[in-house]
């Protein structure tokens, strides 16, 4: 039994006892009649509307969030270590690779051949599961952040529901021949546990949508796979998008919802405020009001006077009084039950018997009316609640009526108003439109006569410099079209010039090929008379034979280099990818080794007549006994 319903009972039971007293009757109706002018009551309670996107969205996402938990994804995690053979229980292929690598392990030969050979310690291996996988862990965060979402959410939302706000104060003054009561009282209440709320079907049934998606979370975290994944650290936003999360189904609609909630910033709900007001008070709630009244200025006057002990007294003997009556009333029953006992001439014990058997009758009959009494009576709250929301419809719609009355004039006057205001605005724009023509008219002659004039100017400006552009284009064509001649000339002339070196080198080029075929055949004649004649001392004059080889190879080498010089000089041949080859490069790596061998030698040779020429030139002319040559070449060799 609620506490609600312990005061509704105490109530009753009370109102039984001066519901139908004439006096008490008379004081409850002084009370509520006095100055209803000062009586207020008004209660306050909030209406939620939820929207419904984001329970759809968290209801569609868990079906899959259950799939994905039921997976149960884990990967086995092996641990092993080396035991003694009498403690290996089972053989694995881990056992035997490693007992493979590990021979010293076999530290027994077995006696007989054909007994095996028994290791003295073997590897073990244990596998054991591990669900503390990427993807689980990121499930029990996003269940985790779901339920707190939920939660703060649903407990916003009953809150407000749950909210009852009444204030009520009663200014009351009764002034009779023998008694003046002056009541002042207010009374402020406001609880958040108000278990009748507002009726709305529609929030009612999303609340019970929200709280089957939190016991479906609950239920979700509460599971074997997310209790050891609750043991590991809690993974922290961004998430990393595994190909488990991006491909597989279940977690792709898991990774969806949690983006969802995380992205999503209103409150998932809008409250609206009910105010009531029961004043002027009902019948029935005048007169339950008054008999509180009366009440607490009972109990003022009791312990003002201090008559507790007295009434007390009274209350005693009244008891007393009602209980000799009760069992007097019980004493004329026996009597009378004896009377009829012995008019039916059957034995007391028998009498009894039928009296039993009708009052368990009786009894059937009283249940049978107990649930109809309380049928009846719950379809009287019924009947009650609906002429309540009855009464708080028609008020709402005479509310809305004045409201929609009062609009109606508004919207009346703002037409009217609207109506002069776009007659005034109308003249004013006209008059606008007006000057602004005008003005404009005067601005597009002003700006035709400018540009009229900057044009003829610009007109005359443009021809002078184009007839000086013309100018001096001619000038630079004439010097072009000399300057282009005289390159053609210059051109003819070196082509000629081109072709006689191309001839002349040609010529010295057949003359240098016969020239390098005669010292080939002349080398290889001698080196077959020498290879015929000195077989024998070939040994001992192998170094001389190889300088004279490496000689006329560098010289070969040197003619083939001075002729490719010649070539390229005239432009003959390029750089280009024909020595890419092996044989090629060897030749063009010969070729520059005998041609910085032969510079520098001729150079030494060519500075030396240098200084001899610059030192005869220094000597006076006519001078008698001067001599005919420079000092001696072999000192200048040594400085050299």
């Amino acid at each position: 039994m609620s506490v609600l319903d312990t005061y509704y009972r105490a109530f009753r039971e009370y109102r039984k006892e001066t519901a139908d007293n004439t006096s008490c009757e008379k004081d409850r109706r002084a009370i509520f009649q006095a100055n209803t002018d000062g009586d207020r009551l008004t209660t306050t309670k909030y209406l939620c509307h939820i929207e419904a996107d984001w329970i759809s969205a968290i209801e569609e996402g868990l079906v899959y969030v259950e799939k994905a938990v039921q997976e149960e994804r884990q990967f086995i995690r092996t641990n092993g270590e080396v035991v003694p053979i009498e403690k290996v229980k089972r053989i694995s292929k881990d056992s035997v690779e490693h007992l493979a690598k590990h021979s010293e392990m076999i530290t027994h030969v077995p006696e007989e051949e054909t007994d095996g050979i028994i290791p003295d310690k073997l590897y073990m291996t244990e596998k054991l599961s591990d669900y503390a996988v990427y993807e689980n862990r990121f499930l029990y965060m996003m269940l985790c952040y779901l339920r707190d979402f939920i939660q703060y959410r649903l407990e916003k939302i009953e809150i407000l529901r749950r909210t009852y706000i009444g204030d009520m104060e009663v200014n009351k003054e009764i002034v009779t021949k023998k008694r003046t009561l002056v009541i002042r009282s207010k009374v402020y209440e406001k609880r958040t546990d108000n278990p009748f709320p507002l009726a709305d079907e529609g929030s009612a049934a999303l609340v019970r949508r929200i709280r089957d998606c939190q016991s479906i979370v609950s239920s979700l975290l509460a599971t074997e796979l997310m209790e050891q994944v609750a043991k590991t650290p809690m993974i922290k936003p961004p998430i990393v998008k595994t190909n488990v999360l991006k491909m597989n189904n279940n977690f792709k609609h898991a990774l969806a919802l949690y983006d969802y909630i995380a992205s999503y910033k209103g409150d998932g709900y809008t409250c609206e405020e009910v105010v009531r007001d029961l004043a002027p008070y009902g019948e029935q709630l005048a007169d339950e009001l008054a008999e509180t009244l009366n009440l607490t200025a009972f109990t003022a006057y009791k312990f003002g006077n201090e008559i507790e002990g007295v009434l007390e007294t009274e209350y005693r003997a009244e008891e007393k009084r009602r209980q000799e009556a009760e069992a007097k009333k019980l004493a004329e029953r026996i009597k009378r039950l004896k009377k009829r006992a012995l008019e039916s001439n059957k034995t007391m014990e028998e009498y009894m018997l039928l009296l039993e058997e009708r009052n368990r009758m009786l009894e059937k009959d009283s249940e049978e009316l107990a649930q109809i009494r309380a049928e009846v009576e719950k379809l009287n709250r019924t009947i009650d609640e609906l002429n309540l929301e009855k009464a708080e419809l028609n008020r709402k719609v005479e509310e809305l009526e004045a409201l929609v009355a009062e609009k109606e004039r508004e919207i009346a006057l703002l037409k009217q108003k609207y109506i002069e205001d776009m007659a005034a605005l109308k003249r004013d724009h006209e008059y606008e439109m007006n000057a602004l023509k005008e003005e404009h008219a005067q601005d597009m002659e002003r700006t035709r006569s400018d540009y009229e004039e900057k044009l003829t100017a610009q007109q005359v400006e443009f021809s002078q410099k184009l007839q000086d552009t013309i100018g001096e284009y001619e000038a630079k064509a004439a010097a072009l079209s000399d300057e282009i001649a005289a390159l053609n000339r210059r051109y003819e002339e070196a082509e000629a010039d081109r072709l006689e070196e191309e001839c002349a080198l040609n010529a010295k080029i057949a003359e240098l090929s016969e020239t390098e075929s005669r010292l080939t055949g002349e080398f290889e004649a001698k080196s077959r008379e020498i290879e015929e004649k000195y077989r024998n001392e070939f040994e001992m004059h192998e170094t001389v034979s190889r300088r004279e080889m490496e000689q006329l190879r560098g010289e070969t080498a040197l003619i083939r280099g001075e002729l490719d010089g010649m070539r390229i000089r005239q432009g003959l041949t390029a750089p280009s990818t024909d020595y890419a080859s092996r044989e090629r490069f060897l030749e063009l790596q010969e070729s520059y080794a005998a041609f910085e061998k032969f510079f520098k030698e001729q150079w030494k040779i060519t500075k030396k007549q240098i200084r001899k020429e610059v030192l005869w030139a220094k000597q006076p002319s006519g001078k008698k006994g001067a001599p005919e040559a420079p000092p001696a070449e072999n000192g200048e060799e040594k400085r050299e």
